[in-house]
């Protein structure tokens, strides 16, 4: 079934600080959509030698954003807020942070949630934040890979885990609480060969972003060989992709109403907007772009 979600920017600072997160979570919840997505960056900075890897309305927005909630500390806040509202991280830059620990967090959140969570994951792309954090940019995305294989581990069912890898090992210890989906969707974020392999070693989806209707097929159809040759099916998979509003008229809302509607005919379970609705008017213009793009 064809779904929509929505990613929306959750400052807490200016007038989206103090409860607004919550708030327009519910809006979002009552308006009728699937899920909400949360962005990642612990840190930003005034400028950047890095360079953005997407459309240019994104790279704007980081140059121009001072932070973001803590994704996983504002899930379990929506998630106390909410009833059905499926909620993810669009992406989670998985090798900034410990796995042991991030894996009891996802896990927690998982729980409290009544199994509503969705673990959005990514490398990153800028140099700078890897630097703040005192974690190598080099080789960001094998240790990413090590460390879904260990979150794995410590998910499973069995009592004690132990793992071994290049970036990671333990000795049999317990991880609880365990997550209450089984399994809990990873869903890979990127547009990448090496986004590809990791959907197919480690993934339950992909989480495209700024795809063309042609990139979007032409990942799929890649994506389609790379599980075949592993012995899997393509219906292990949730297929997502993000879509930025292009400007902020009607016109504009249309174009995406249009994008979803070829998206979905392409095999897209679900498309996630960015509407970036603006302050004035807010739950007014919420509720006519979800009316334009089909809800």
């Amino acid at each position: 079934m064809s779904k929509l979600g929505i990613s929306e920017l959750f400052p807490g600072t200016g007038s989206r600080s103090g409860t607004w997160s919550n708030d327009a979570a519910q809006l979002i919840e009552e308006i009728g959509y699937n899920s909400v997505w949360l962005p990642e960056h612990v840190v930003f900075f005034p400028d950047y030698r890095s360079k953005y890897p997407y459309e240019s309305g994104g790279g704007a927005e980081v140059n121009r954003t001072l932070g973001v909630h803590d994704p996983l500390v504002l899930a379990a806040s929506i998630a106390a807020s909410t009833e059905t509202l499926r909620i993810g991280t669009y992406v989670f830059v998985v090798p900034q942070r410990n796995p042991i620990v991030t894996a009891r967090q996802v896990a927690s959140l998982d729980q409290l949630s009544g199994g509503r969570f969705e673990f959005g994951v990514g490398v990153g792309w800028a140099e700078e934040e890897y630097e703040a954090l005192d974690v190598p940019f080099e080789r960001r995305g094998a240790r990413m890979n090590d460390y879904l294989a260990a979150m794995r581990v410590l998910w499973a069912e069995e009592e004690l885990s132990e793992y071994r890898g290049e970036f990671v090992e333990f000795d049999p210890l317990y991880c609880f609480p365990k997550p209450a989906q089984r399994p809990l969707p990873v869903i890979v974020g990127g547009n990448s060969a090496s986004t590809l392999r990791r959907i197919v070693e480690f993934g339950d989806g992909w989480a495209g972003y700024s795809q063309t209707h042609e990139d979007i097929r032409i990942f799929l159809e890649q994506l389609e060989e790379g599980m075949t040759a592993a012995g899997r099916d393509m219906s292990e998979l949730s297929l997502k992709v993000g879509r930025r509003n292009k400007g902020s008229t009607e016109k504009d809302w249309e174009d995406t109403r249009a994008y979803i509607d070829e998206a979905f005919r392409l095999g897209i379970d679900e498309v996630v907007v960015s509407p970036r609705i603006g302050d004035e008017n807010y739950e007014r213009d919420m509720r006519r772009y979800a009316e334009i793009i089909g809800l």
